[in-house]
């Protein structure tokens, strides 16, 4: 497979990237001018830098290459914008459309479980019809049904991957950083004495299926997929930090009142049914202590040459 990552220095972009070079692909990196590019450097991969508002230098970076892979996204996650003005939106659909346009037969985007509502407890495959709430989840749903149609429309085998919430390195916005941070400073969050349900994965795990999804020669594959690592409770993921960190840190309950996105996370089960993936034949590799440990020994390794590069410049 000769494939190209868009999104490759972000945080599962990276994993992506990472996941294709081992797996023995040809894989390009296509980043914005000033992305970091140390990591991708060290895989030893094709990097490109070229302006994303540019339409004809992406279809040039594409040509030639099978699959495409998105994994960008707006950085203000946060932040609902109307559909058609988002940045995001308009950058996939660039994409998208050159990759039709440019002989790539697949395109691969990377999604998330946001869009999926609060209304059920019981676990969520593809076929559940999500109303959504809030407004990011309206967001990220409406940009996986445009990137559909117009995979549709121009004739480009699309596959939308939905991972369950990711834990692993290279970690630095998302929820279990923040969890990370918030263990360190005896301030964890847990709602209902954390005994809510959650799916969750190893973000390697989210970057071997991307290159499965690519690289299989099954037809009509086409649509959403969902996919997880293993099921645990919020109680349980706070031990495998203690355990981790070496330390219980205190809890910081969550009040029955909250109604705010994050605390619906903690307080409603969320898990997801992914037997479509695989009955596809793909199988996730690493467990929760796994995902926890790798992530934390990141962490801990980046305080180290943190703190001796102080030490070097002071």
């Amino acid at each position: 497979m000769k494939a190209i990552v868009f999104g490759g220095t972000g945080f599962i972009g990276s994993h992506v990237v990472e996941q294709l070079k081992l797996s023995g692909h040809e894989v390009t990196a296509a980043v914005r001018e000033t992305s970091n590019t140390t990591f991708l450097k060290k895989l030893g991969v094709n990097i490109v830098k070229i302006d994303f508002q540019n339409h004809s230098l992406i279809g040039h970076a594409i040509k030639g290459h099978t699959v495409v892979f998105n994994c960008t996204a707006d950085p203000n996650f946060g932040i609902y914008k109307d559909i058609n003005d988002s940045e995001e939106i308009i950058l996939a659909k660039k994409l998208i459309k050159a990759a039709a346009k440019n002989g790539a037969n697949r395109f691969i985007q990377l999604s998330t479980i946001v869009v999926y509502d609060f209304r059920t407890e019981e676990p969520i495959d593809e076929l559940y019809e999500t109303k959504p709430d809030y407004p990011i989840q309206r967001f990220k749903l409406e940009k996986d049904q445009v990137i559909q149609e117009i995979g549709l429309k121009e004739g480009i085998s699309t596959i939308i991957l939905r991972p369950a919430s990711t834990i692993g390195p290279r970690d630095a916005k998302s929820f279990f950083s923040r969890l990370l941070n918030a263990h360190f400073n005896d301030q964890y969050p847990l709602a209902n004495n954390g005994k809510s349900k959650v799916s969750l994965i190893d973000t390697r795990d989210i970057g071997r299926c991307m290159v499965f999804l690519g690289d299989t020669k099954e037809k009509n594959i086409d649509g959403v997929y969902l996919l997880k690592g293993f099921d645990t409770t919020w109680q349980e993921l706070k031990k495998e930090i203690d355990r981790a960190v070496g330390r219980t840190a205190k809890i910081v309950p969550i009040p029955d009142h909250d109604h705010s996105f994050a605390s619906k996370t903690l307080t409603v089960n969320r898990i997801w049914n992914d037997h479509k993936i695989r009955r596809l034949g793909f199988e996730t590799k690493y467990t929760l202590s796994e995902a926890v440990q790798m992530s934390f020994d990141e962490l801990l390794w980046s305080y180290i040459i943190t703190k001796q590069t102080k030490k070097t410049t002071d």
